[in-house]
């Protein structure tokens, strides 16, 4: 009779069995890999806030290249003093230009000019585009017609329309002379452009009808969203035209006349190729706005360091002078719902 066996001795045997089991599984049965998901189908599992970043980084990108990088580029321009007709060399001023700049005499009176300029083309234009809008929402006949040609003047370029100007107020065979000549209201053909105050107002007048077809559209577009109801309950409580438009039609437009007012302000302040194109600065220097002053230190005096500094002051200004019809909205708007 055998003697019994270990119990390691039984264990071995079925430990190599169940091994070669496992290896046999591993060779003949195919192996399962997870499908990784589409591009399609990561797209539809994004959030909402991821998939709008992604729409917007093209732009970003954009924006990055061709704005963020020319205004560092012009920030750090402005910390250095650059006198082209001296030596190209790059000299630390830190904010010596903008001090500089600040204590000109010929700035602080470009800056009145470039404010007087900027409130008479806004509050010119504003209130042509709203007069225009108001017409063009009044049903008659030919109204189609009427709304292409108001876009006429902004389809002309800047330089084209300045040009226009010009020959319309020119002194010996402008349009301007001859009609007031023939209407009797003037002895003699005259000089527009030789005052100061005149060629300003002429200046502001061409970029208020330059821009008049884009602040006619929005605020048309806003007319036309207006419900129709509000005006049939005004006129059931005895509203008049003046009653309505005080008490209907101007509060649904605030919101877009203030946007109105500060494109126009950003405009204005920026203007500079329809005043070279009308009056070169003149007379003597009574049209030259902060943006004209920045080209000729550029450009003329060839002091990029100064030209600089000045193009970030008149950011500043800007962006100062654009964010404050919003604020003053906002707190009108705080005020009346307190007061409700």
């Amino acid at each position: 009779m055998e003697p019994p066996c270990a119990p390691h001795e039984l264990t071995l045997p079925l430990i190599l069995v169940e091994q070669q089991t496992k290896w046999r599984m591993r060779t003949t049965l195919p192996e399962q890999t997870e499908l990784r998901p589409s591009l399609g189908q990561r797209l539809h599992r994004m959030s909402e806030a991821r998939f709008g970043l992604l729409l917007l980084a093209p732009a970003a990108l954009i924006l990055l290249l061709f704005l963020a990088f020319p205004l560092a580029y012009a920030g750090a321009m402005s910390l250095f003093r650059i006198e082209l007709t001296v030596s190209p060399d790059w000299r630390w001023a830190g904010p010596g230009n903008y001090l500089s700049v600040l204590g000109e005499r010929a700035v602080r009176e470009s800056l009145a000019r470039t404010l007087a300029f900027a409130a008479l083309t806004v509050g010119t234009s504003v209130l042509l585009a709203l007069g225009v809008a108001l017409l063009l929402n009044e049903p008659f006949r030919g109204r189609g017609f009427a709304r292409v040609l108001v876009l006429l003047p902004w389809a002309v370029a800047p330089v084209v329309a300045g040009v226009l100007w010009r020959y319309l107020f020119h002194s010996n065979y402008g349009l301007v002379n001859a009609l007031l000549l023939q209407a009797g209201l003037i002895p003699a053909y005259r000089v527009w452009l030789d005052s100061a105050p005149v060629a300003i107002t002429i200046a502001a007048l061409a970029t208020a009808w330059k821009t008049l077809p884009f602040l006619a559209l929005i605020i048309l577009a806003r007319l036309q969203s207006i419900p129709e109801s509000l005006y049939r309950a005004a006129r059931m409580d005895g509203a008049g035209v003046l009653a309505r438009f005080r008490h209907v039609t101007l509060p649904q437009l605030r919101g877009i006349l203030i946007f109105a007012v500060v494109m126009q302000t950003i405009v204005a302040l920026q203007s500079f190729d329809l005043i070279f194109t009308l009056t070169r600065g003149g007379p003597g220097q009574g049209t030259v706005l902060l943006s004209y002053l920045v080209f000729i230190n550029a450009f003329e005096r060839l002091s990029l360091g100064q030209a600089a500094a000045l193009a970030a002051l008149l950011a500043l200004l800007i962006v100062l002078l654009g964010g404050l019809a919003p604020l003053l909205a906002a707190g009108h708007r705080r005020r009346e719902a307190r007061n409700e």
